[in-house]
C-alpha cells in the first residue's frame, strides 16, 4: 500500500528521503522500481528460481549506492543498470555442477544437445553485443518490453514516459537493432572470407 505521505514525490526527493534514512522513502522507491528491475533480471536470466533472489540484491546495491548517486543519470536509468549487471553476474557465475536435483530442467533432446546449447549461447551474446551499441533508452524500451515482457503501459510508468514515446522507443531500437546486427552479420561474414 503506498504512503499517503509519500504518493506522488519525485525520484529526487525519494533518493535524498532514503538517504537521510527514511525507511518509508526507500520502501516507496523500491515499491516504484521493483516491477522494472524484477523484469531486467528475469529477462537476463530467463525464468529461473533465483531471478527474485538477485532482484532482492539490487536493491541491497540501490541501497548502499544511494550516497554515491548524484543525479547525473535517471534513477530508473541507473537502478535498470544495477540490475542489468546483477542479472548478468549471478548468469555468469550459476555454474551447472552447483545445481542440486531441484534445479535440473528437463529439456528436449535437441535443447539438450551441446551443438545448439552453444549456439544459442553464441546469439544471446551477440544480441547483447548489439544491444549495448543502440541508445540506452531504446534499449531499455526493447529489453523491458521483449526480455521483461512488459506491456506499454507498465513500460510507460517505469521509464515514466508517455505511451506514444515508449512505442517510438521500441520502433526506433528495432530498426537501430536490426542496422548493428547487419553490420555485424557483414563484418563477421567478411572476416571469415578474408581469413578462412
Amino acid at each position: 500500500m503506498e504512503d499517503p505521505g509519500l504518493r506522488g514525490e519525485s525520484d529526487s526527493a525519494l533518493a535524498a528521503g532514503a538517504r537521510e534514512g527514511s525507511e518509508k522513502a526507500f520502501r516507496k522507491l523500491v515499491e516504484r522500481y521493483h516491477p522494472m528491475a524484477y523484469a531486467v533480471v528475469r529477462g537476463v536470466l530467463g525464468d529461473r528460481s533465483d531471478a527474485e533472489d538477485v532482484a532482492q540484491e539490487v536493491f541491497i546495491k540501490v541501497f548502499r549506492g544511494l550516497s554515491g548517486f548524484r543525479g547525473d543519470a535517471k534513477l530508473s536509468t541507473w537502478v535498470y543498470t544495477i540490475a542489468r549487471n546483477e542479472a548478468i553476474n549471478a548468469a555468469r557465475k550459476k555454474d551447472l555442477a552447483d545445481a542440486s536435483i531441484e534445479d535440473v530442467v528437463v529439456e528436449t533432446p535437441e535443447d539438450s544437445r551441446p551443438d545448439e546449447q552453444y549456439r544459442r549461447k553464441i546469439r544471446r551474446e551477440h544480441l547483447e553485443r548489439c544491444l549495448s551499441e543502440i541508445e540506452e533508452s531504446h534499449r531499455l524500451a526493447l529489453e523491458l518490453r521483449y526480455m521483461g515482457e512488459m506491456s506499454y503501459t507498465e513500460i510507460s510508468e517505469v521509464m515514466g514516459l508517455p505511451i506514444g514515446t515508449v512505442k517510438t522507443y521500441i520502433h526506433r531500437g528495432k530498426v537501430a537493432l536490426e542496422k548493428v546486427m547487419n553490420r555485424s552479420q557483414f563484418v563477421e561474414t567478411y572476416k571469415q572470407r578474408e581469413h578462412p
